[in-house]
């Protein structure tokens, strides 16, 4: 049974006020004194006030405005790989024209992307020196300042220089059994015109899943939508076809918690497809439904499960890393490796789910090193893994590529790197083998060491039901998967994996020293 400790939201948001003195009205000349008679009847009348005429708008000169449209352009088709060279031209624009306040815009998106919010911000408080009113600064301001705190708090950690040794050897206890899936969709619910929600707000989506994922002490997915009841996304025009922003009632958060998940990532990159108040939305909704979450820089999930009479509660923390902005990022490995350890002191286990890789066919199998899609540094998953589990994790968890990656047992911990999709609502693709995914069911012993998995087959029916699937495709994916990036198939043909106790006992050493 799982009890909440309550998320605890690290971060806090700073709230900026910016107010502009407003220009003294021009002095007038003295009225003259009336005549002596009417002097008392007449009363003074109060003269309007003068609003100052706005100043005028700033912008580039031509040899300006072409230098910002190359660096866009690069922008565009590099992704975070042209930063570098964008930054340059909205430099040399502003070199030859301080007030290029396009360039000082620009110049701020391409230092975020980098990865130097401290340094967008300080060009934004230039350009606004210069236009107060940019278009656009009101909108996203305060998102960079607080872009910029959070990377403050995340280099304020303290250092995990020296690691404890990981423990290979299961210890004696009752096991804590967990239950996790990918990416946890339901429909669409804007634009308000292509709308497609499943019914009774989504109360029977996860009928015929349910006895499984009601199996497990803790059961875990990716929250692969925002939960609000209004708002327009930024990210995608109305229109579009290829760019997709998700949201879905607020209520829906019901169904998840009817479903039998205890605890959702909402690190990904859909979560913030509504901006900040989409993401504030989404916590309020889970904490209303009892669902614990981690996704934005602070937001962190603690849980605590009851073991039984006269044994303490186990206390667990999971912590939820994506690529993008506003949230744990899987390309900050010395990050990722200071929050886990500084978790693992004060937490009996700590789980780490991440999204990252590239998306859809083509992308089944993890790469050694750094994987790129769609111009954006997606992580590199086998390092990640390795370095959290070196500095204390328990259990890794991933999605993102919307199908299936392979597992990999390291230091007596389990990986799986992609969980694959687990339910949609006429949105996702689902053909072979988008559609093919599974409950994933771990037993891990008190210290955190594996001890067993099963897999329940699960394949996706349009419009996007999860059903058990008798035809155990997932099993046959994930073996061959398995075994082709990691050299060993590691489920049995039945989808189940038992540790060998005696025979670890006798080949395993104590411990194994992390990193």
């Amino acid at each position: 049974m799982v009890r909440s400790t309550g998320p605890i939201l690290l971060s806090a948001a700073l709230a900026l006020a910016c107010v502009t003195p407003k220009a003294a009205a021009p002095s007038r000349p003295e009225p003259a004194a009336p005549p002596a008679e009417t002097a008392v009847a007449t009363a003074p009348v109060p003269e309007p006030p003068v609003t100052p005429a706005p100043a005028p708008r700033l912008e580039c000169g031509a040899a300006g405005k072409e230098l910002v449209s190359k660096g866009q352009a690069v922008q565009r088709e590099k992704g975070e790989d042209g930063c570098d060279e964008a930054i340059a031209l909205y430099k040399q624009a502003l070199a030859g024209d301080p007030g290029c306040t396009e360039a000082l815009w620009e110049l701020g998106w391409s230092l975020q992307i980098k990865g130097d919010p401290a340094a967008a911000v300080d060009a934004w408080d230039q350009l606004k020196k210069l236009d107060p009113d940019y278009p656009g600064m009101a909108d996203n301001y305060d998102a960079m300042v607080r872009r910029r705190d959070q990377a403050a708090m995340l280099n304020a950690l303290p250092e995990a220089k020296e690691l404890p040794p990981v423990d290979t050897r299961p210890a004696d206890g009752p096991p804590l059994r967990i239950a996790a899936v990918g990416d946890v969709h339901m429909g669409r619910a804007w634009p308000a015109e292509r709308a497609a929600l499943p019914p009774d707000g989504a109360m029977h989506l996860y009928d015929a899943v349910k006895p499984s994922l009601q199996d497990a002490d803790v059961t875990f997915g990716n929250l692969e939508t925002v939960l609000a009841d209004d708002g327009e996304s930024q990210k995608c025009g109305k229109r579009s076809t290829k760019c997709f922003a998700f949201r879905v009632p607020t209520a829906f958060a019901a169904a998840v918690k009817d479903a039998g998940f205890d605890v959702m990532s909402i690190a990904n990159n859909h979560a913030g497809d509504f901006g900040p108040k989409g993401r504030t939305d989404t916590m309020a909704a889970l904490d209303k439904a009892g669902l614990k979450h981690s996704g934005p820089v602070g937001d962190i999930a603690y849980l605590e499960v009851d073991r039984g009479k006269d044994v303490p509660k186990q206390k667990i923390a999971l912590v939820a890393f994506s690529f993008g902005a506003d949230v744990y990022r899987i390309q900050e490995l010395d990050i990722a490796r200071r929050l886990v350890a500084f978790l693992a002191r004060s937490h009996d286990l700590v789980f780490v789910s991440f999204h990252g890789g590239g998306e859809g066919a083509g992308f089944e199998h993890v790469p050694r090193g750094r994987e790129k899609f769609l111009g954006e540094d997606r992580g590199d998953e086998r390092a990640f893994a390795h370095t959290v589990i070196d500095a204390g994790a328990d259990l890794v968890l991933g999605h993102g590529p919307h199908l299936l990656r392979g597992m990999e047992r390291y230091k007596g911990r389990l990986i799986a790197y992609s969980m694959g999709n687990f339910s949609s609502w006429d949105t996702f693709g689902l053909n072979f083998p988008n559609n093919t995914t599974g409950v994933f069911h771990v037993t891990l012993a008190p210290n955190g060491v594996v001890t067993q998995v099963k897999v329940d087959p699960v394949v996706i029916e349009k419009p996007g039901t999860p059903v058990p699937d008798p035809d155990k495709k997932a099993i046959e994916i994930l073996r061959k998967l398995s075994k082709d990036d990691f050299g060993d198939a590691f489920l049995r043909e039945d989808g189940t994996w038992t540790l060998d106790v005696k025979a670890h006992a006798l080949a395993a050493p104590p411990a194994t020293p992390r990193g």
